[in-house]
């Protein structure tokens, strides 16, 4: 007897599509593929025909609100992206300056599994005052093995500067642990910006030339030097130049521990969206061209970029269009709740790739990376039931009115998707049902990580 049963659908595991039954037996997969009839089954069946039955998004770049300037708490952020098709969010966490990184992992494991409908995990951000000897061997006990590091943002005292960027990677990778970096050169961006502040060029087409791509090419040079001097595994975060990807590739071929993600906003707009936007499209690192754009997606596509996550980092503002200094504005948008269907409308519609490589870069290989996997990222026997499905044929038209950040905004306001989520589960319990939450904020779970050797 079985729990759940999802029948008739295209099955998307790591062999390729199939048709068939998934049982589910005590929140996890029991078989896949072998026919299931009603009477074995003591709860729900779900008809799955018609529609794609991939695992379940594994976000892996979430921003909250707490001792940041962000708009969503951790529970606000995890229910948007629960509308989107996500079942698992890997939160970022930064303590304010007189709090032990350590004791905010605790406070929030505790805030998550109050107020997350969906499962949970946290990395933890350092800040550079922190002691990363006495924090990262407490971090990694409480299940957060993947420590960030900004190499940007001079002005507000979160960069790390270099001596200490490479003592911080030696002790990540002395204790098992993933350096995460913001890989933007913060003195680079320090200086153009006070130029332009000094030379009144404040507005949003002054934004771009201030955050120029070779900043970021510079930091993601620098990150994989100091990687690879202090034997460090390496994950850089929101990638978005051709030669980002071009340095990841270089060093991966070498035999390095790297590891790089984009984001949707860096798959689909470019910095003309800023410019008609406003100010709600700055984002960091900037949107940038269309060459560089369509470099990702060859680097996604060949495995030099692992992950698609959204970097949601919604703000509480209300201005659409041009803005007197675009310098006194902040960075970040909403994006968890868009992320599913934005990507499968431009990889599996517009671009005819494959809905196994949209498997891998918003489940499996986030899975893989940050040790979940095969708890999660995978449709497999023995894998914790978490399944989203997609109706391939359903057109929405994506609108901040119908989004459920605390936000007020969307970089994709107006844009029609094809490819929609109906309905997704978190350990054999319905979670999304055709634009309706089933669970309570308590339902889910903090996930306890631990890196797989391939990653230490």
């Amino acid at each position: 007897m079985y729990d759940m049963a999802v029948t008739g659908g295209s099955v998307v595991t790591p062999d390729g599509v199939v048709q068939g039954d998934i049982a589910v037996k005590n929140g996890v997969i029991a078989s896949i593929g072998v026919p299931v009839v009603p009477s074995q089954v003591t709860g729900r069946v779900i008809d799955a025909k018609g529609k794609l039955v991939l695992p379940g998004v594994i976000d892996a770049h979430v921003h909250c609100q707490t001792w940041t300037d962000h708009a969503d708490a951790i529970g606000d952020s995890h229910r948007s992206a629960a509308f989107g098709g996500v079942t698992t969010a890997i939160t970022q966490i930064r303590a304010p300056v007189d709090m032990a990184p350590s004791d905010a992992i605790s406070y929030f494991i505790s805030e998550g599994e109050r107020t997350s409908p969906i499962d949970f995990g946290l990395h933890t951000i350092l800040r550079p005052e922190h002691d990363a000897a006495t924090e990262v061997p407490k971090v990694m006990a409480l299940g957060s093995p993947s420590v960030k590091f900004f190499m940007s943002y001079k002005d507000n005292g979160i960069m790390t500067p270099d001596a200490t960027l490479l003592r911080n990677l030696r002790i990540v990778a002395e204790n098992g642990g993933l350096a995460m970096v913001h890989a933007e050169d913060g003195e680079i961006l320090a200086h153009l910006i006070d130029h332009a502040k000094a030379t009144g060029r404040t507005r949003l087409e002054d934004f771009a030339w201030t955050h120029p791509a070779a900043a970021e090419d510079l930091g993601v040079h620098k990150a994989l030097a100091y990687a690879k001097a202090t034997d460090c595994p390496l994950y850089i975060l929101h990638m978005t130049t051709k030669g980002g990807v071009k340095l990841l590739r270089e060093a991966a071929a070498a035999g390095q521990r790297v590891f790089g993600e984009t984001c949707p906003k860096y798959l689909t707009l470019t910095n003309d969206d800023l410019l008609r936007v406003g100010a709600q499209a700055k984002v960091g690192p900037p949107l940038r061209s269309d060459d560089d754009r369509e470099h990702l997606w060859d680097a996604l596509k060949t495995g030099t970029l692992s992950v698609v996550a959204s970097d949601h980092a919604p703000r509480a503002r209300e201005r659409t269009g041009q803005v007197d200094d675009v310098f006194a504005e902040p960075y970040g948008a909403p994006g968890a709740e868009t992320m599913l269907p934005v990507i499968y409308d431009e990889l599996v519609v517009k671009r005819r790739g494959s809905v196994s490589l949209l498997a891998e870069i918003l489940s499996t290989n986030p899975a893989r990376i940050y040790g979940l996997y095969p708890k999660k990222g995978i449709i497999a026997a023995g894998s914790d039931a978490d399944l989203v499905l997609v109706d391939p044929e359903r057109r929405e038209v994506i609108s901040a009115a119908t989004q459920h950040s605390t936000a007020t905004y969307s970089l994709y306001e107006g844009r029609e998707v094809t490819g929609w989520p109906t309905l997704s589960t978190v350990r054999g319990r319905v979670v999304l049902d055709n634009g309706e939450l089933k669970q309570q904020p308590a339902f889910g779970k903090y996930q306890h990580r631990s890196l797989p050797e391939s990653v230490r």
